[in-house]
């Protein structure tokens, strides 16, 4: 039996959820909203773009788009909401895959679950099946998928919408694995994003959620895939690495939508480790006392997110300078200080003293590390050290649902009032069991 077919296998396998994993998913798709609220509002010029481009071409009213008061075709739907999710870099990832999960699932599945009049079980299982879907995929191949260039939130992000669509559909393992290979032909989003222009970033899980609706709906629809899509001699895994690492495909003796990470800073995850660190040197030493300040971190870090001098909020989230002047300057970062970028004159005279040192020790797949040493030498010749392996949020480092809602709180300032996040949270809970499905995208129109 080839890869497609056993992987299609487990997740058609995936028929009941537990307590605990019904609570992460609450938490996860609570923390979805956070990241749309702040998205939709610090992305606003390119939001705007991209909206006179979608909403005139209308369509037939099927699904909730955020913040709109029109329903339009569910593939649309997707696509608008994983943009709006996606624009502030808040939403949440996991290490081993190297992308995120929630901002391209989330909105595929409760937009064809809206279209559907599905039940709030089969959401929930669909979600699983999703975040199941695209940790496996992604992390089997890495770390060829990120250094061939491609974005696995798009990439590997499409095929597991697709994946995920197929059980609002009731598809059975063969007609997963054909969403699963009609997908593998729609796959897009490239890293580009990261040498100019990151603005365009949200477009990549937009498209995977938007095509992973589309495939799903192609397989419902009785079309099939290619056999082998995955592990064929032009399946996917060979166009997007030369290494599949076929136990990562395996799985673990848990669901996978445990091993996200959250995210409490508005910026790439490789900065997080840095302003953690950053957080705590603050009340250690004075500004005017730092003659340099050495960052050593993983390769990969500095690749994806070294943009030295931000020149707006859309840069910010890519400077690994940048993100830990602010934080060891205030002892704290977000989203205020995106928009515009404070670069004050001690910003910019910190960042003058930020050296950037590759480090491979820094970053270990196996153990889930993905972190940053800073080393602040002083004046007087003093050298001060925070190492931060593991930045809070991850699943080892983890917050509290608690903490989740106070993002919550912070993203929709001036946007949602107290009782309607209330009310917001409460819709959220209420997925669950076998009611039907209550889109909470509709409580934000």
């Amino acid at each position: 039996m080839g890869i497609t077919t056993t992987l299609s296998n487990d997740l058609a396998a995936i028929k009941t959820l537990n307590t605990k994993d019904v609570e992460q998913l609450h938490t996860l798709i609570i923390d979805f909203f956070a990241a749309a609220y702040a998205g939709y509002k610090q992305n606003r010029a390119f939001n705007e773009t991209v909206e006179a481009v979608v909403f005139p071409q209308g369509g037939v009213e099927e699904s909730c788009v955020l913040f709109q008061n029109r329903r339009y075709p569910a593939r649309l739907a997707a696509f608008m909401n994983s943009v709006y999710g996606h624009g502030a870099e808040l939403d949440d990832g996991n290490k081993k895959a190297a992308g995120h999960a929630g901002v391209h699932l989330i909105p595929a599945v409760f937009a064809l679950a809206d279209k559907l009049g599905s039940s709030n079980e089969e959401v929930l299982l669909a979600l699983a099946t999703g975040y199941e879907a695209y940790i496996r995929i992604s992390a089997a191949a890495q770390p060829g998928l990120v250094q061939h260039g491609f974005h696995s939130t798009g990439m590997a992000g499409t095929l597991a919408c697709a994946a995920a669509c197929a059980r609002l559909y009731h598809l059975d393992a063969q007609g997963i694995e054909d969403a699963i290979a009609l997908a593998t032909t729609m796959t897009g989003g490239l890293l580009s994003y990261g040498d100019s222009r990151p603005a365009i970033k949200p477009l990549n899980p937009g498209k995977a959620a938007e095509n992973g609706v589309f495939a799903a709906m192609l397989a419902n629809g009785g079309m099939q895939g290619p056999t082998e899509s995955l592990e064929g001699q032009n399946g996917w895994f060979h166009a997007v690495t030369d290494k599949v690492d076929e136990e990562c495909l395996k799985g673990s003796d848990h669901l996978l939508l445990h091993d996200c990470y959250f995210k409490l800073y508005p910026s790439c995850r490789h900065t997080h480790c840095g302003i953690d660190a950053a957080v705590a040197l603050h009340k250690q030493v004075e500004v005017v006392e730092i003659e340099a300040v050495n960052v050593y971190i993983y390769p990969n870090a500095i690749k994806l997110a070294g943009i030295k001098y931000p020149k707006n909020q859309d840069e910010t989230k890519f400077s690994i300078q940048y993100t830990l002047a602010c934080a060891l300057l205030n002892g704290t970062y977000g989203i205020a200080d995106m928009d515009p970028p404070k670069m004050t004159k001690e910003v910019v005279g910190l960042i003058d003293k930020i050296h950037l040192i590759p480090d491979e020790t820094m970053e270990n797949k196996a153990k889930g590390i993905r972190g940053t040493r800073v080393e602040v030498v002083t004046t007087d010749g003093r050298k001060l050290e925070e190492t931060i392996l593991v930045p809070k949020g991850d699943p080892e480092n983890p917050l509290t649902r608690n903490d989740i809602i106070a993002k919550l709180k912070t993203c929709a300032k001036g946007q949602a009032t107290e009782e309607e996040l209330v009310a917001l949270v409460e819709a959220i809970k209420k997925i669950d069991g076998n009611a039907l499905f209550n889109n909470p995208m509709a409580l934000q129109n």
